[in-house]
């Protein structure tokens, strides 16, 4: 076990790469073009929570999503009643 040790670390002292006498150039990188995208107009989706009373606890429960996600489910939170 010793012996294997021993003759690893030799190796891998022994077998180090030499430098080159001339590095090779770095090509300059590129920056890519920018990309031009026109902004679309920003629609108002806020975030609602809800808070459901439950029957025998104290503790209420707050659902937040947002409003596209609440109509997705057929609920919209915001209709006047």
């Amino acid at each position: 076990m010793l012996i294997t040790t021993v003759a690893a670390a030799l190796l891998s002292v022994t077998s180090a790469p030499q430098p080159t006498a001339t590095p090779t150039p770095i090509a300059a990188p590129v920056a890519p073009a920018p990309v031009v995208v026109a902004a679309a107009p920003a629609r108002a989706n806020p975030r609602v929570c809800l808070v459901d009373e439950v029957t025998g606890s104290r503790l209420p429960i707050r659902t937040c999503k947002s409003l596209d996600q609440w109509r997705a489910l057929g609920l919209d939170p915001l209709a006047k009643r």
